[in-house]
């Protein structure tokens, strides 16, 4: 008497009890950050054919010797998003994984709890480098080209910027009497980064003849107690544009208006002959040559006075309201302390700093694969490359399918609670049934023991 019944049930217990294994891994890992459920698939064992099917034996008879484990593969559909509010977290909307490094080698995560180190280079909760591309210092750009490495987010204070331009929208009183005058600050930065305030004064002049023309004579200047070897008492002024001490009504340039108020012509200097068309101004005027600041620092030696706007019509209007001023802007700044940091979609981090400045410092790359199910879990949350799963190709979020970057969020476990409660009633009884098989089948045994007695 032959039963195979013992090992067949035998690995049922067996199957049963690794899906078991599997939905308590699943169910561990309820709450954890990006972590992917597993599923188990089974397959039969062919045991022994006891016949060889032929046109006169009829259909084949064939027994299995019970079942066995086929696959166990993760399932790496989207898992939901938590908002977290902290800057540095990520959630990968797509198919992509964060590329990591540690002292093992290269991994894949899709956990996107980041923070800095002691060091300020971005990790993951394991302490693993976040991978992707760095900014170019020669041109300020993220390059690619440098390729891909472990990104760090610079420490310190972001370099002063010396005022190149600025750009003032006014309006000056066409009603004015003539001789009136109309001043306004502009801040300006040297290259160490102090801020000066310098004053552009306008004087209005109305030209006599049978058309008369409205010019408004201007000059751009700062105290000269700012300037390198001036003693701190005195009162006098430097003009930005002929780089002499101003006195009296401003000269150094005129702005000239039409009868209907539209700022047609400026230049810096004498009056030509002919009216230039108007363009932007720059100060100081050619062959002038600006004195060093009381620091040492230095101003731009050409800072724009941006007449014309992006939409190519004047900012200076010559209108019969009251003089004033209605937005001015320049580019330089102070040096700045890191304030906060930002992770946009496409993975640009931006570092925000205390003198205004927003710098994009790095971005975070993706990888894709062609078979996902093949990659090897490590653990943490971490996966490596196999055979299986083919190399990685790598890029930036919003490319090649792989998704983009939320900010301020994380991805929740895929597993799915009802489903694995369900697979656990399903298991057990499973795991009874076979148990059952093998006391029956030991019953069996100990009958047929008994037919001597």
């Amino acid at each position: 008497m032959g039963l195979t019944t013992f090992s067949t049930g035998l690995s049922g217990l067996a199957t049963n009890s690794q899906g078991l294994n599997v939905v308590g891994n699943n169910l561990a890992n309820l709450n954890t950050v990006g972590y992917k459920a597993s599923d188990i698939s089974f397959t039969d064992v062919l045991g022994q054919s006891l016949n060889t099917p032929t046109a006169q034996s009829g259909d084949p008879m064939e027994i299995g010797l019970g079942a066995r484990v086929a696959t166990v593969r993760q399932l790496f559909t989207q898992g939901s998003l938590q908002t977290t509010n902290n800057p540095l977290d990520v959630a990968i909307q797509g198919k992509g994984f964060l590329v990591v490094k540690n002292d093992m080698g290269q991994f894949y995560t899709r956990a996107g709890n980041l923070h800095l180190d002691a060091d300020g280079n971005l990790v993951t909760q394991s302490g693993a480098n976040i991978q992707g591309y760095t900014r170019n210092a020669t041109t300020g750009l993220i390059d690619s080209n440098l390729g891909v490495t472990s990104l760090k987010v610079p420490s310190g204070l972001d370099n002063p910027v010396t005022t190149s331009q600025f750009e003032i929208a006014m309006n000056l009183d066409a009603n004015a009497a003539n001789a009136t005058q109309f001043t306004t600050p502009v801040q300006v930065y040297d290259s160490l980064g102090k801020s000066h305030t310098a004053t552009l004064t306008l004087q209005k002049e109305i030209s006599g003849g049978a058309t008369p023309t409205t010019k408004w004579r201007f000059d751009v200047t700062i105290p000269n107690k700012e300037v390198a070897g001036a003693a701190a008492t005195d009162t006098s002024q430097l003009s930005l544009i002929t780089g002499t001490t101003a006195s009296g009504a401003p000269t150094a340039g005129a702005l000239l208006f039409d009868s209907s108020g539209k700022l047609t012509s400026a230049w810096v200097g004498a009056d030509p002959g002919t009216p230039p068309t108007l363009t932007n101004l720059t100060i100081p005027g050619t062959g002038v040559t600006l004195p060093a600041m009381g620091s040492g620092a230095t101003l731009s030696p050409g800072i724009t006075w941006k007449l014309v706007s992006d939409l190519g019509t004047p900012d200076i209007s010559g209108f019969g309201n009251p003089s004033g001023v209605t937005a001015s802007t320049q580019d330089g700044s102070s040096a700045g302390s890191l304030n906060n940091l930002s992770i946009q979609a496409d993975g640009t981090i931006s570092a925000v700093f205390s003198n205004g400045k927003t710098t994009n410092v790095a971005q975070i790359i993706l990888a894709q694969f062609s078979n996902e199910n093949g990659l090897l879990g490590q653990g943490s949350g971490l996966y490596a490359e196999s055979p299986a799963s083919g190399a990685s190709f790598l890029g930036v979020p919003g490319q090649g399918g792989r998704g983009l970057l939320t900010s301020g969020a994380l991805e929740a476990s895929n597993v799915d609670l009802a489903s694995e409660l369900t697979k656990i009633i399903t298991f057990q009884r499973g795991y009874q049934a076979n148990a059952k098989i093998i006391t029956m089948t030991d019953q069996i045994m100990q009958d047929t023991l008994n037919l001597k007695q």
